[in-house]
């Protein structure tokens, strides 16, 4: 499936940041409470140079990055230990990267409504985010003070509680004066992976040439439209026409099919369909039939899966916090259910499982 594959970023690093203020460890609020009280006290910074490693570890080894920052404006120049050699500019609306050992340039158009969660989120939301998700699983503590990079942080830890938890253990270290992230080491789906800034300077001045790239002559040029690889509405019509005979949860007892989505996969058609109750978000299905030689399921480990029993079938569930995801394949098609209601409990979920029809 496609939330299973390795994501790239076209040479873009996108870093966790969290604000933080000077706060005393032995007050009587928890850790939670601190970090959302000094979360309202962040002063970003919009300009700076700075430099980093990234060990991205089994995944995607390590690499030497450059950063120019400005206003929204983005440049990275990576090195990795292959001598693979990238240097991509964000100006703003439009995206380009080079690879300069294949000589290939790929260039992407950023509608404004894509930017959210891309390159827009303060580092107060991406820390909003980053707790939210691993409050409940997770115990967090502000560890101490510590230098990175010779500059003053604070040393953050959110340790997973459970060894089943999605996410495992996660340490950040915060600048005192900048607010922004100098180290983050993270165990996600298995992998260990750490970002270490080793130069901030938040004095430099930082020109607008550093976000235009000059594209040799003879470099190969890929346009890609985002547009092109979004999810695409469609009727239960075409849903039949390209799946035949599948399962699908009827709409009943305040149930209602919102949206089908044609989800634009290249190996196969898959579908996406979306469900409110009593006019709330319930969840979604997404199915696909299996083509050929597909093995692609199954507990992986590395994700933290669990095997349990769909219908009858074996299954897997992910489980973190208020993510719940359901997965398992009968009679030829592969099905996936992501609940959207953090009321919906797994016994929620699988109750509606057991309720599917053929679609004809």
């Amino acid at each position: 499936m496609k939330w299973k594959k390795s994501l790239r970023a076209v040479g873009l690093v996108t870093a966790l940041s969290i604000g933080l203020i000077a706060c005393n460890t032995e007050s009587s609020y928890s850790p939670q409470e601190v970090v959302a009280q000094a979360l309202q006290e962040t002063k970003e910074i919009s300009s700076y140079y700075a430099e980093y490693t990234l060990d991205m570890g089994e995944i995607g080894g390590k690499a030497e990055v450059k950063e120019w920052v400005k206003d929204g404006k983005r440049r990275i120049e990576m090195t990795t230990e292959n001598e693979e050699h990238n240097i991509t500019v964000y100006d703003g609306l439009q995206m380009i990267s080079l690879d300069v050992v294949k000589n290939h340039v790929l260039k992407m158009e950023l509608p404004e409504e894509q930017l959210d969660g891309l390159n827009n989120q303060s580092p107060k939301e991406q820390a909003e985010m980053m707790l939210n998700m691993v409050k409940d699983t997770h115990s967090i503590s502000i560890t101490g003070e510590e230098k990175i990079g010779g500059r003053d942080t604070y040393h953050i830890v959110a340790k997973a509680k459970k060894e089943d938890t999605l996410f495992g253990d996660l340490d950040v270290w915060i600048d005192k004066k900048t607010w922004q992230m100098l180290k983050i080491t993270t165990i996600n789906f298995g992998n260990k992976m750490t970002t270490e800034y080793t130069k901030m300077d938040t004095e430099t001045k930082i020109e607008d040439t550093q976000f235009t790239l000059d594209i040799p002559e003879d470099a190969t040029v890929e346009e890609v439209n985002l547009e092109d690889n979004l999810p695409e509405k469609v009727s239960l019509d075409v849903l039949k026409e390209k799946l035949g005979q599948f399962l699908m949860v009827p709409e009943a007892d305040g149930l209602q099919v919102i949206k089908i989505e044609d989800m634009r996969v290249e190996e196969r058609p898959e579908f996406a369909i979306t469900y409110v109750k009593d006019d709330l978000p319930a969840f979604s299905v997404s199915v696909f039939k299996i083509i050929g030689n597909y093995t692609e399921f199954g507990v992986d480990s590395a994700v933290r899966e669990k095997e349990i029993e769909v219908r009858g079938q074996k299954g897997t569930l992910m489980e973190q916090g208020d993510f719940r995801l359901i997965s398992w394949q009968e009679n030829g098609y592969q099905y996936s259910i992501i609940a959207e209601n953090p009321d919906l409990t797994v016994e929620d979920i699988l109750a509606f499982t057991e309720k599917m029809t053929i679609v004809q």
